[in-house]
């Protein structure tokens, strides 16, 4: 069961005696974590019938003598587990989980997986009580913070929300904070553009990761010279490997569209896994201005730095001077 249907069984009261969860989003377990605590229980009977606990400060035996026991003065217990991973001899637990104790739900939050051929999580799965809940992928994380940002009564443009992508990354919980800023900062009702993510969020007007890749696309040297040395001397806040990985998907993408340039919008915008199907014709006009020969050289010479820049076949060049050998390769495609 995925995370949101999860949310909503237990927002319902349909809780089930035992919820084995492996995660290696944070951010999913944090927002797991933070319901449990506010809404399974009247605050009152929290100290009494709320066990919170530590993988490392217990064990399996500990925990299954807990869920055994009744709830004091009140229709439920509530365990919960952090770091489960770090507890052995979890196959004690495959006899529990046949015969729960129907007055205690017990979460066990695992942020490493298991082993899937153990015999007690054959059993979770097969009892249902058994949770996976995967990272988003990149072409995930649009719909996700179009979703988190309606629940939160904001409204984005398109390419503002691209650019906040952009600058934040693959980071939920990070996303999350920002939007929390956003709704502390922007008058309610506004529809938030490229300007309020520049000035509530921090990122450069010019010089950012969005818009270096609009200079790429167009072949303005001239442009993206001065971004990468933008970047360049603030490294410290546009780390190398970052920037890399945001162009060589970015690349990555126009040669997919110099491939396929006779699809169909929409079927380019899905094969391209695109935020927003406006942006296909961005690819397609850089597609037009790269030859095949030419995206193919920079996907190549990405790779190149992406190793360097993680330290092979590097031993002295700085992260500023690698921006600049990359600005240079660029300058010098024709």
């Amino acid at each position: 069961m995925e995370f949101k249907e999860v949310l909503k069984e237990l927002a319902v009261n349909q809780l089930k005696p035992v919820y084995l969860v492996s995660s290696e989003e944070l951010y999913f377990m944090d927002k797991l974590i933070h319901w449990v605590t506010n809404n399974l229980l009247p605050k009152e009977q929290q100290d009494f019938n709320l066990a919170s606990l530590y993988g490392k400060e217990t064990n399996i035996k500990n925990i299954l003598d807990l869920a055994r026991e009744f709830p004091f003065l009140g229709e439920r217990k509530i365990i919960l587990v952090r770091d489960a991973q770090d507890i052995k001899d979890w196959d004690l637990l495959a006899a529990y989980l046949k015969n729960p104790n129907p007055s205690t739900i017990l979460f066990a939050l695992f942020t490493k997986k298991p082993d899937g051929r153990a015999s007690w999580v054959k059993t979770a799965k097969e009892t249902g009580y058994w949770h996976e809940w995967k990272s988003l992928s990149d072409y995930q994380l649009p719909s996700f913070l179009l979703e988190l940002s309606k629940d939160m009564q904001l409204k984005f443009e398109e390419q503002a929300l691209a650019l906040l992508l952009e600058y934040v990354g693959n980071d939920l919980s990070t996303l999350a904070n920002e939007l929390e800023k956003l709704k502390l900062n922007v008058t309610k009702g506004t529809t938030i553009g490229k300007l309020e993510i520049e000035k509530y969020i921090g990122v450069s007007k010019e010089f950012n990761v969005f818009e270096l890749q609009k200079s790429l696309n167009a072949k303005d040297h001239t442009k993206s010279f001065r971004i990468f040395h933008n970047l360049a001397i603030h490294s410290k806040s546009n780390p190398i490997i970052a920037t890399i990985a945001s162009l060589f998907n970015h690349f990555n993408r126009i040669w997919l569209t110099k491939l396929n340039f006779n699809k169909s919008d929409d079927e380019l915008s899905k094969l391209l896994k695109l935020p927003f199907k406006n942006f296909v014709k961005d690819y397609r006009e850089a597609a037009s201005k790269y030859s095949l020969a030419q995206i193919e050289e920079v996907i190549d010479f990405l790779n190149e730095y992406d190793l360097k820049s993680k330290g092979l076949y590097n031993h002295s060049t700085t992260e500023k001077d690698l921006y600049i050998e990359i600005a240079l390769n660029f300058n010098q495609l024709n």
